[in-house]
């Protein structure tokens, strides 16, 4: 009878360590599944926000948009406010064709500083078409990215350029 209970106490001992082995495993299972789910979302941010800097970038030097000098030397940081102006138009106009394929999903705005004013050049928001036909936004976060420029306007300026302080912003949707 005693070899049986110590067989028992043996068989308890090696039950009951198994079960706190499997424990602790389940709790590094958890643990790192919950690591990776926090891993993937920061990833996530970083390619998002990597993306709004290099739509930003884009926009700064489109052609389109620059200032030039006489010789077609384009100033840096500037954009000519009649050239934006008209930007607009061929933006929406060719949205489908050619700049979604720039810009993909974002809202960018050019804020004009001195006067006050904005100008939405560029706005496609990811949407989804709801059973009852309704488009409503289908994105989680907009990512904005900031950019200071000169605005040249030739106009206000009276035969000389104007030169105003303004910010391009440039939101992108996840």
């Amino acid at each position: 009878m005693t070899i049986n209970k110590k067989g028992q106490m043996q068989m308890t001992e090696t039950i009951a360590v198994l079960f706190i082995f499997f424990v602790l495993l389940l709790f590094g299972i958890i643990f790192y599944y919950k690591y990776q789910q926090v891993a993937v979302k920061e990833k996530q941010e970083e390619l998002l926000a990597a993306r709004a800097m290099d739509t930003t970038l884009k926009m700064l030097f489109l052609p389109e948009l620059m200032c030039t000098k006489r010789e077609a030397e384009p100033e840096d940081n500037c954009i000519d406010v009649l050239k934006m102006r008209q930007a607009k138009a061929t933006f929406r106009k060719y949205m489908s064709d050619y700049y979604f394929g720039i810009f993909s999903y974002a809202r960018i705005r050019v804020v004009d500083l001195v006067d006050k004013q904005e100008l939405v050049l560029y706005d496609k928001e990811k949407t989804k078409v709801l059973d009852n036909g309704t488009m409503v936004g289908d994105w989680e976060k907009l990512e904005k990215t900031y950019f200071v420029v000169t605005l040249r306007d030739e106009i206000k300026g009276q035969g000389e350029a104007r030169y105003d302080l303004g910010y391009i912003e440039v939101g992108v949707y996840s």
